[in-house]
Protein backbone atom coordinates (compact mmCIF):
# COMPACT_ATOMS: atom_id res chain seq x y z
CA UNK A 1 0.00 0.00 0.00
CA UNK A 2 1.26 3.45 -0.89
CA UNK A 3 1.84 5.87 2.01
CA UNK A 4 -0.45 8.90 1.62
CA UNK A 5 1.32 12.17 0.82
CA UNK A 6 -1.77 14.19 1.74
CA UNK A 7 -3.66 15.08 4.91
CA UNK A 8 -7.41 15.70 5.12
CA UNK A 9 -8.23 18.32 7.77
CA UNK A 10 -11.73 19.11 8.99
CA UNK A 11 -11.40 21.18 12.16
CA UNK A 12 -8.73 23.07 14.07
CA UNK A 13 -6.09 22.04 11.51
CA UNK A 14 -7.98 23.72 8.64
CA UNK A 15 -5.76 26.66 7.64
CA UNK A 16 -8.50 29.30 8.00
CA UNK A 17 -9.52 27.95 11.44
CA UNK A 18 -6.03 27.24 12.83
CA UNK A 19 -4.57 29.24 15.71
CA UNK A 20 -1.12 30.77 15.30
CA UNK A 21 0.45 27.83 17.15
CA UNK A 22 -1.29 25.32 14.92
CA UNK A 23 -0.33 27.24 11.78
CA UNK A 24 3.31 26.58 12.71
CA UNK A 25 2.57 22.85 12.35
CA UNK A 26 1.24 23.45 8.84
CA UNK A 27 4.25 25.41 7.52
CA UNK A 28 5.38 23.96 4.21
CA UNK A 29 2.12 22.15 3.49
CA UNK A 30 0.28 23.16 0.34
CA UNK A 31 -3.49 23.57 0.34
CA UNK A 32 -4.72 21.42 -2.54
CA UNK A 33 -8.32 22.53 -2.12
CA UNK A 34 -11.68 21.78 -0.53
CA UNK A 35 -12.46 18.08 -0.19
CA UNK A 36 -14.84 15.64 1.45
CA UNK A 37 -14.50 12.26 3.12
CA UNK A 38 -16.99 9.70 4.31
CA UNK A 39 -17.57 9.77 8.08
CA UNK A 40 -19.48 11.31 10.96
CA UNK A 41 -18.47 14.65 12.46
CA UNK A 42 -18.98 15.63 16.12
CA UNK A 43 -18.50 18.78 18.18
CA UNK A 44 -16.63 18.22 21.46
CA UNK A 45 -16.62 21.86 22.54
CA UNK A 46 -13.08 23.05 21.83
CA UNK A 47 -12.55 20.76 18.85
CA UNK A 48 -14.33 18.42 16.46
CA UNK A 49 -13.80 14.73 15.84
CA UNK A 50 -14.60 12.38 12.98
CA UNK A 51 -15.53 8.72 13.24
CA UNK A 52 -16.14 6.15 10.54
CA UNK A 53 -19.67 6.45 9.21
CA UNK A 54 -21.87 7.02 6.21
CA UNK A 55 -22.11 10.82 6.26
CA UNK A 56 -20.05 13.38 4.38
CA UNK A 57 -17.42 15.48 6.17
CA UNK A 58 -16.20 18.71 4.58
CA UNK A 59 -12.64 19.95 4.94
CA UNK A 60 -9.43 20.72 3.11
CA UNK A 61 -6.83 18.52 1.49
CA UNK A 62 -3.23 19.47 2.27
CA UNK A 63 -0.11 18.10 0.55
CA UNK A 64 2.67 17.20 2.97
CA UNK A 65 6.11 18.55 2.13
CA UNK A 66 7.72 15.71 4.11
CA UNK A 67 6.36 12.83 6.19
CA UNK A 68 8.19 14.04 9.33
CA UNK A 69 5.47 16.71 9.62
CA UNK A 70 3.16 13.93 10.75
CA UNK A 71 5.19 13.41 13.95
CA UNK A 72 4.39 16.92 15.21
CA UNK A 73 0.77 16.58 14.14
CA UNK A 74 0.50 13.23 15.94
CA UNK A 75 1.68 14.98 19.11
CA UNK A 76 -0.85 17.80 18.64
CA UNK A 77 -3.67 15.29 18.08
CA UNK A 78 -2.57 13.21 21.12
CA UNK A 79 -2.12 10.03 19.07
CA UNK A 80 0.18 8.31 21.54
CA UNK A 81 -0.28 6.10 24.58
CA UNK A 82 -2.69 3.34 25.51
CA UNK A 83 -5.84 5.39 24.95
CA UNK A 84 -5.04 8.06 22.35
CA UNK A 85 -7.52 10.88 21.80
CA UNK A 86 -7.16 10.49 18.01
CA UNK A 87 -5.69 7.87 15.72
CA UNK A 88 -4.19 8.61 12.32
CA UNK A 89 -5.73 6.51 9.58
CA UNK A 90 -5.78 6.51 5.79
CA UNK A 91 -8.91 7.48 3.89
CA UNK A 92 -10.01 8.56 0.43
CA UNK A 93 -10.66 12.28 0.05
CA UNK A 94 -12.70 13.56 -2.87
CA UNK A 95 -11.82 16.93 -4.37
CA UNK A 96 -14.46 19.25 -5.83
CA UNK A 97 -13.53 18.11 -9.36
CA UNK A 98 -14.34 14.50 -8.40
CA UNK A 99 -10.72 13.31 -8.15
CA UNK A 100 -10.16 10.90 -5.22
CA UNK A 101 -6.87 11.09 -3.34
CA UNK A 102 -5.48 8.84 -0.61
CA UNK A 103 -4.94 10.92 2.53
CA UNK A 104 -4.28 10.71 6.23
CA UNK A 105 -7.08 11.70 8.60
CA UNK A 106 -7.24 11.96 12.39
CA UNK A 107 -10.16 9.89 13.71
CA UNK A 108 -11.63 10.44 17.17
CA UNK A 109 -10.81 7.49 19.42
CA UNK A 110 -12.87 8.02 22.58
CA UNK A 111 -16.50 7.65 23.64
CA UNK A 112 -18.91 9.79 21.66
CA UNK A 113 -21.36 10.46 24.51
CA UNK A 114 -20.06 14.02 25.04
CA UNK A 115 -20.08 14.82 21.33
CA UNK A 116 -22.81 16.68 19.49
CA UNK A 117 -23.36 15.37 15.95
CA UNK A 118 -22.69 18.00 13.27
CA UNK A 119 -25.27 16.97 10.70
CA UNK A 120 -23.98 19.37 8.02
CA UNK A 121 -20.57 17.69 8.17
CA UNK A 122 -18.93 21.13 8.07
CA UNK A 123 -17.19 22.28 11.28
CA UNK A 124 -16.38 25.75 9.88
CA UNK A 125 -20.07 26.41 9.19
CA UNK A 126 -21.08 24.81 12.48
CA UNK A 127 -18.93 27.08 14.65
CA UNK A 128 -20.33 30.14 12.89
CA UNK A 129 -23.89 28.98 13.59
CA UNK A 130 -23.60 27.54 17.11
CA UNK A 131 -24.23 29.59 20.24
CA UNK A 132 -21.16 30.35 22.36
CA UNK A 133 -20.63 27.87 25.19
Amino acid sequence: MMIPQHLFVYGTLRPHLASNNVRQLLVGMKVVGPATVQGRLYDFGDFPGVTNGTGIVHGNLLRLSHTEQLNALDDYEECHGLSPLFTRSSTNAQLSDGLCVSAWIYLFNRQLKLGIPILSGDYAQHIQDRPNY
